[in-house]
């Protein structure tokens, strides 16, 4: 949406890079974890915004 709809091509870049960071680190909700470690949506949204 960011890059599309607004053009904003480099914030939509980092949003992806930093979501691919938590799923590799398994910084994900409980609807992604399976059996390991899940975090509530706000502490994903925390880390999130943390990092990008």
């Amino acid at each position: 949406m960011f890059e599309t709809a607004f053009g904003l091509k480099e914030e939509a870049e980092a949003i992806r890079t930093v979501v691919d960071k938590s799923l590799a680190e398994g910084i994900v909700t409980e609807d992604l974890s399976g059996k390991a470690k899940a975090y509530k949506t706000s502490e994903v949204g925390d880390w999130l915004a943390a990092h990008i």
